[in-house]
């Protein structure tokens, strides 16, 4: 008896028969559903989405999920993502008709995202600087000593402003330096990928130093030495980037797969 529904971990070019045991959530063996060209890699499931009140077991789903789609990208040097929890129903018709249905009839959409993801692979990049040495710079500034040296001589209360005008300055000469390196690691990096998108980090990984830049990149083996290669020049003393990956391409296809 077959299961109402498929669990879809992702996407990979040609009609490719499969069957990988109890790699899957749950124990569960994952196999290939195709359709023009393309196989969807799925597992029989419930109509009802992967849910616990266990953080740890949540985890844990989508940790496999992506060993799923990590395994693919090694067979088969490039994989479209699905994210976690997407399941193809029983809509009167069977689940498999409706996933080979979506296969045919976005065939011209899924050629476009697989010619863009095929052969490379995710990166997560952050740049970190040295705050400080940028407010040294700026505090040396010709403007903000003009600024203090007018200071001289001045009543209490206008030397009060004056203060306020050099802390702004001050502000504004670190802001404008801070905008120019990001744009020239921005550049760096967009010389080497055209893929790359900038993130909005909550944490940094130290106190520190503070986080210049995050960002994503789609890249194949030797842009990414590349991209390491760029970073490495650039870092040193002011200057330390992290790099994360490879990953599936999650970036790169939700809006192209929706």
């Amino acid at each position: 008896m077959l299961n109402d529904a498929l669990y879809v971990y992702g996407i990979i070019k040609g009609e490719t028969r499969l069957e990988w045991k109890g790699i899957g959530i749950d124990g569960k063996g994952v196999y290939t559903i195709s359709e023009n060209g393309f196989s969807a890699l799925v597992h029989d499931c419930e109509e009802k989405p992967f849910s616990s009140d266990e953080p740890d077991k949540i985890k844990n789903w989508i940790i496999i999920h992506d060993k799923v789609l990590n395994k693919a990208m090694k067979e088969f040097d490039g994989v479209i993502p699905f994210s976690f929890n997407t399941i193809v129903k029983n809509t009167g018709k069977t689940a498999e008709y409706n996933l080979k249905a979506w296969l045919s009839n976005d065939s011209e959409i899924l050629e476009r995202t697989w010619d863009k993801v095929k052969g490379k692979r995710e990166y997560g990049i952050k740049v970190y600087y040295d705050k400080s040495v940028l407010v040294q710079k700026a505090s040396a500034g010709e403007e903000v000593k003009k600024i203090e040296e007018s200071q001289q001589g001045k009543g209490e209360g206008l030397k009060y402003l004056l203060k306020e005008r050099t802390k702004s300055k001050i502000d504004e000469t670190v802001q404008n330096d801070t905008n120019q390196l990001k744009q020239e690691f921005y550049n760096a990096i967009k010389s080497v990928t055209e893929d790359l998108k900038i993130n909005t980090p909550k944490i940094s990984i130290s106190d520190e130093k503070d986080l210049l830049l995050s960002m994503s990149v789609l890249a194949n083996k030797q842009q990414i030495k590349k991209i390491k290669d760029v970073l490495k020049e650039k870092s040193g003393k002011d200057f330390i980037f992290q790099m994360a990956g490879p990953f599936a391409p999650y970036s790169f296809v939700e809006n192209d797969t929706k």
